[in-house]
């Protein structure tokens, strides 16, 4: 994944954190929990919302978005709705995205 090129999101939704402290605290709940199916994005940003006091947004597969920073296994990311966030991210979810060609 290359920071600063465009991307089109080919798999899942993924939840977009105001901060990467907020992230690295869902990552870790998340990994002591089920998986939540795409259909409860929608849930699982409001849970977050509340349970860290913030807005927690996400964005689906065809929308489109720009990797801005990284650090470790966190992504800034910059949705073409105008959202800015924080993600966890893992170099085996690849394949959920796609360069957009110039």
């Amino acid at each position: 994944m290359n920071i600063g090129s465009l991307y089109t999101v080919k798999k899942w939704s993924w939840s977009l954190f105001p901060t990467k402290e907020t992230a690295a605290a869902a990552a870790e709940a998340l990994a002591a929990a089920p998986s939540v199916a795409d259909a409860a994005a929608v849930i699982a940003v409001d849970y977050w919302s509340k349970q860290y006091n913030c807005e927690v947004t996400y964005f689906s597969p065809d929308s489109y978005i720009v990797f801005l920073e990284e650090d470790t296994k966190f992504k800034k990311v910059l949705t073409s709705t105008g959202k800015l966030g924080w993600v966890w991210f893992d170099e085996s979810y690849n394949h959920c995205f796609e360069e957009v060609s110039a």
